[in-house]
């Protein structure tokens, strides 16, 4: 439990205080007066003021602010204008650069993680011509279960047709009619097993039930930074094209809410170190997507506010603005609820794995995706 509650807070903790950079950088840069840096809400812990800026750290760790100088939007019926260090007295370019600038050091985070672990451990190899017909998983109530395949063994024939290549292997299953017989070698030993037609999922005549086993290859640390930043530019849009289909197919969008993050933390806590990292960097994006989204009260709402007021040279009116900060805050909590039902879901009512989950080990896994 306690590995758990740390695990949430190192995870949480530079993803917050990155994003809140982010805001505070762009409000030095823009000559804005920062009020309050903080990490965290409610009690104030530790607190020291420099210059214009209290830097706080308060008892809730699960988020932040950064408090710029003045309201984010001037009463245009107020007797004087704003402050020359307020916020509302800076252009919209300013104030939109101000706003998204959170979200876009999340990304930067995240690339920077993403390159860092691709130049230590490598790139994934993607390409089945070049990957080794090596078992990396084996799939339940699957022929490959039968056979007694196990992690690390290496396939070199099915039915007498030699295997070198993990294409070749898929190939080879592809062509397959009636019983299989696989040579396979573990630790040095040469072994053979076979099963008969009627052991194969008549869903999934095909598949074996095995997933290949991660091969890397190094790359220089140039062309880690490059595939570093493709890794944020491919989760994204992975990401927008999932919720993209699940509304296509009228389908309600697979989404994690507190309780499915806190639990994707936890397993990973318990997984390797480069797991775990890699998982900040996940969340960093998630986050900085997030925050992007049109949707007043995020991020990516204000920013819609400021380019409308850079095309029309004036912002929406007081009310307006209300109502639409309203609306925004009924759809977060409904996000959340809804987030947090399916987490619940998922969690604690587990369904039984289908078909085409199972046999998806038989396929390259989705993680190595970035051979472009």
């Amino acid at each position: 439990m306690l590995l758990s509650v740390i695990a949430v807070l190192v995870v949480l903790s530079p993803i917050v205080i990155i994003h809140e950079f982010g805001h505070f950088l762009a409000c030095r840069l823009t000559g804005i007066r920062v009020n309050e840096f903080s990490f965290g809400f409610g009690k104030i812990l530790w607190h020291t003021k420099k210059g214009d800026t209290d830097y706080q750290i308060r008892a809730i760790p699960f988020g932040g602010f950064v408090e710029p100088a003045g309201p984010m939007f001037h009463p245009q019926d107020a007797p004087e204008p704003p402050k020359p260090y307020e916020f509302a007295a800076k252009p919209w370019y300013a104030k939109f650069f101000m706003v998204v600038n959170g979200a876009l050091f999340n990304y930067v985070l995240a690339a920077a993680i993403f390159a860092v672990l691709i130049f230590i451990q490598g790139m994934p190899q993607t390409d089945p011509m070049k990957l080794a017909p090596v078992v990396g998983s084996v799939a339940k109530n699957y022929p490959a279960e039968k056979l007694n395949l196990q992690e690390g063994d290496r396939i070199t024939a099915v039915n007498e047709q030699t295997i070198a290549t993990w294409k070749e292997l898929t190939d080879a299953l592809q062509s397959r009619e009636g019983d299989l017989t696989l040579t396979y070698n573990r630790d040095g030993q040469n072994l053979s097993a076979t099963v008969s037609a009627d052991d194969f999922n008549p869903k999934a005549p095909k598949t074996l039930g095995v997933g290949v086993q991660a091969a890397y290859y190094k790359v220089a640390w140039w062309q880690a930074i490059g595939y570093g930043v493709y890794e944020c530019y491919y989760w994204t849009k992975f990401s927008l094209e999932s919720i993209g289909k699940s509304f296509a197919k009228k389908k309600a969008p697979e989404l994690a809410g507190p309780i499915g993050i806190v639990n994707i933390i936890h397993q990973a806590a318990h997984r390797n170190l480069l797991d775990f990292v890699f998982l900040i960097a996940m969340l960093s994006v998630a986050v900085g997507m997030f925050n992007l989204f049109p949707i007043p009260v995020l991020d990516g709402g204000y920013a819609l506010v400021y380019l409308w007021e850079g095309l029309t040279h004036k912002l929406p009116t007081e009310k307006t603005l209300n109502r639409a900060v309203n609306v925004g805050m009924y759809i977060l909590i409904l996000l959340v609820v809804y987030a947090s039902y399916s987490d619940i879901k998922r969690i604690f009512f587990k369904p039984k794995a289908t078909v085409e989950q199972t046999a998806a080990s038989t396929t390259l896994q989705e993680e190595n995706h970035v051979q472009k």
